[in-house]
């Protein structure tokens, strides 16, 4: 930090008067001898200042707790003032000044430990006018009007004292006193307090930021939490619904068919009649049909379809082969995952890769299919493309048999991230997702 100073002919803040007529020679200038005088105080107020200032610098360093640096920082400026008692004094959030722990050279039954001076911005008190106007008298090395507060506040043993204005930048945090001095108070005393004054104020002012930022620290953490938990109930949500759908669908309605098929079999080796015969083997034929609509239904619904027991690529790898095989469809694979991605987003991007699959697959009449993937901006972006037919997406996104686009949007919301879908009728279709990774 550097030391304030003062030009060589000036007074330190908070003189006031001029000088005796016998120290002038006769152009109206200090003699040689005062004027030594005067350097020599003021250099020896820029050594305490500079002092002070270390001293600041040394315990914020030393990471103290607040009343350990207080107790230590008002013992160091005692004794470069000269004072028996040095004490720091802040404003509540009522507007009342009251004691900053730990102060120096007072007891621990001393009244300044339940001090309440109201001290307002527009007050015309002397607490009021030292902290906001960082207005002090002194005369015969003490302010009178201090001295009648403390003594008005139960602190009757003090024989001269003095204070300055404690801010933190254009804040006022209170006051910095001190009290009974030997030889008696000075404003040179007085700018050593201030310099101590402002550089403390720093320090209140960072130690302030540390606890804003560890708040907001704290508050991004459970909001990572909680957006981890959303994931990962995201990344699971509706496969209960499904587990419990698909087997009712297997142990009820397909063994229902296959028990009608069976009674519908022996019904038709009963029967006599050919024309009966036809119509039974229609029946079993329309029986069966249904039989395979569900066994698709099943397979489509069924969570153990979204098993990455084998990997991510390799699962997404397998059903674009599944794609090319049973539809056609030629494909182009670029898979570069981060490595070491978290369950519930392995889980997610499958789900989107999936659904974007089946609705080229079910509409596109597509020829050729992209899936591409890497890394980007702390999470993994997908991107899903065909040239098939192309659709109006803002049609599509709301009409049955589309869902599965909303959903795709939806899911990848819910996650913390993105996703578009670009298509026009005759120019294929794009969708692409970014989810986070942590």
């Amino acid at each position: 930090m550097e030391v304030a100073t003062l030009p060589a002919g000036r007074r330190p803040a908070g003189a006031s008067g001029s000088a005796e007529p016998g120290r002038l020679g006769a152009n109206g200038q200090l003699r040689p001898r005062q004027r030594r005088r005067a350097t020599q105080r003021l250099e020896k107020a820029q050594a305490a200042a500079s002092i002070a200032l270390g001293a600041v610098s040394t315990y914020f360093e030393a990471e103290m707790e607040l009343p350990t640096f207080f107790s230590h920082l008002a013992e160091t400026v005692a004794g470069l003032v000269g004072a028996r008692r040095v004490a720091f004094l802040r404003l509540s959030s009522a507007g009342n000044l009251v004691l900053q722990r730990e102060p120096f050279g007072f007891p621990a039954q001393s009244p300044i430990r339940g001090l309440r001076i109201e001290a307002k911005p527009d007050g015309d008190g002397i607490a009021s006018r030292v902290i906001y106007g960082d207005e002090l008298d002194i005369h015969d090395g003490t302010s009178a009007a201090l001295d009648s507060l403390w003594e008005e506040h139960g602190i009757r043993d003090t024989r001269n004292s003095i204070a300055v204005s404690w801010p933190a930048g254009d804040r006022r945090i209170g006051a910095l006193a001190a009290y009974d001095s030997e030889r008696g108070f000075t404003n040179d005393d007085a700018w050593i307090l201030r310099v101590a004054a402002m550089a403390t104020g720093l320090v209140w002012q960072y130690r302030e930021a540390e606890e804003e930022l560890d708040v907001a620290v704290e508050r991004l953490e459970e909001a990572i939490a909680a957006r981890r938990q959303l994931l990962a109930n995201v990344a699971s949500g509706g496969d209960e619904a499904r587990r419990r759908f698909a087997s009712a669908l297997h142990d009820d309605s397909l063994q229902l068919l296959t028990a009608a098929e069976l009674q519908l079999e022996r019904i038709r080796t009963d029967s006599d009649s050919k024309r009966q015969t036809a119509q039974l083997d229609q029946l079993a034929l329309t029986i069966k049909k249904v039989e395979d609509s569900l066994r698709r239904l099943l397979s489509t619904v069924s969570p153990e379809a979204l098993d990455l027991t084998v990997g991510l690529k390799e699962a997404i790898r397998d059903r674009l082969e599944t794609l090319r095989v049973h539809a056609g469809i030629e494909t182009d694979i670029d898979l570069q995952f981060p490595d070491e991605l978290p369950v519930e987003v392995e889980t997610m991007v499958f789900k989107n890769v999936a659904e974007a699959l089946t609705n080229v697959q079910k509409h596109s009449h597509a020829t050729r299919i992209r899936v591409a993937a890497g890394a980007l901006d702390g999470g993994v972006v997908v991107e899903v493309s065909d040239d098939g037919t192309g659709f109006v997406v803002e049609e599509c996104l709301h009409v049955p048999g589309h869902l599965g686009l909303l959903t795709m949007k939806e899911r990848a919301q819910l996650a913390g991230g993105w996703c578009r879908i670009v298509s026009e009728p005759g120019a294929g279709a794009k969708v692409e997702f970014w989810i986070p990774t942590n």
